[in-house]
């Protein structure tokens, strides 16, 4: 038996069939109920030090939805497209929803808050990321919006 030594296929292993943890899937975007066989996006992920991926959400469609935007530093984080399957337990008489197929799409690794869209992603598009600046200085915040006679900076903003 040959161990990969490759992350990602690792990861994929353990998100294939991860339960989505949910009763009545529905797109946490649109609200638009989901099916067994459907078409899905998720966001994966897992604190540094946890043993197992968690699904935060999921959304309608093959990836027709904007990406998460946000990403966090010490979680490993995947926005996925695959699609729903059940997973049986004929003991309780019980069903579970969980993914299928997963491919990646985004991957934001432990140590940065940086997402990376793999190449070969089903989509052509970027995530949308904001735009981090710096926190504007109080002082100079101060100096750009007095007023010379001490009133608020702009009528109407109380």
């Amino acid at each position: 038996m040959t161990r990969s030594n490759d992350p990602l296929a690792a990861d994929l292993a353990h998100l294939t069939r991860i339960s989505l943890d949910i009763d009545n899937p529905i797109c946490q975007v649109c609200g638009q109920p989901l099916h067994e066989g459907g078409d899905i996006t998720a966001y994966a992920y897992r604190a540094a030090g946890e043993p197992a991926y968690a699904i935060g959400y999921i959304m309608c469609g093959s990836d027709s939805h904007e990406h998460p935007t946000v990403f966090t530093r010490g979680v490993r984080e995947y926005v996925l497209t695959g699609h729903i399957g059940t997973c049986s337990n004929t003991r309780t008489q019980s069903a579970t929803f969980v993914l299928l197929d997963p491919t990646p799409v985004v991957t934001s690794p432990t140590t940065t808050a940086e997402p990376h869209v793999h190449p070969d992603a089903p989509t052509p598009r970027e995530p949308t990321q904001p735009i981090q600046q710096e926190p504007t200085p109080l002082l100079t915040a101060i100096r750009e919006h007095a007023r010379s006679d001490g009133g608020c900076p702009r009528e109407g903003s109380e």
